[in-house]
């Protein structure tokens, strides 16, 4: 699963984490960054964590029906291979999982009937860390250039991802302002 989860991240050019970092070091940070983050998804659910810089929308949905597949499926390996004189009862293991299964859904439900429906798309879409961004550069209003300039911040490679079509325009028309307000 871990295995699927990074290739999935390198095929997709998504595995790097958004640091201002190069090299080895990037590297390093980016395996453990995406490590600990599926390992918490796969334990607890998360769901701030489905965020396209973090595991994304999609894998999120994955490792959620895996995981639930996988309890059901581990129960009954439990209770038809394992013979010891301490094993549970079949049927109350059964209850169990299923008791905390119908809670999970049921929270799942009303999550999604109080949140705003703008943001359901997060927990299945596709984006990545770089079209997040993208869509925050393109969404800012002409009177933000710091929600420009902070995005550009975060993701330090965007330029040679989103290429001169985006950035180029919005680079030349601010410049005489900038060099006249000398930002920080």
């Amino acid at each position: 699963d871990m295995g699927l989860f990074f290739l999935f991240k390198i095929m997709r050019k998504d595995f790097f984490y958004f640091v201002n970092m190069r090299g080895f070091v990037r590297l390093l940070i980016s395996i453990v960054e995406r490590f600990v983050i599926k390992v918490m998804v796969d334990f607890t659910m998360l769901i701030h964590l489905r965020g396209s810089c973090e595991m994304g929308g999609f894998w999120f949905l994955v490792t959620l029906l895996l995981s639930m597949t996988g309890s059901f499926a581990s129960a009954y390996l439990y209770s038809n291979h394992y013979e010891d004189d301490d094993k549970l009862d079949t049927e109350s293991l059964q209850a169990v999982l299923g008791s905390l299964s119908a809670i999970w859904v049921l929270s799942a439900l009303s999550l999604v009937l109080v949140m705003d429906r703008k943001y359901l798309s997060t927990f299945y879409n596709f984006d990545t860390a770089s079209d997040y961004g993208r869509k925050c550069f393109l969404n800012a209003r002409e009177d933000q250039d710091d929600v420009k300039s902070d995005t550009l911040a975060d993701h330090p490679d965007m330029y040679h991802t989103w290429g001169e079509e985006l950035l180029k325009p919005w680079t030349l028309k601010n410049w005489d302002r900038w060099e006249e307000e000398k930002p920080a």
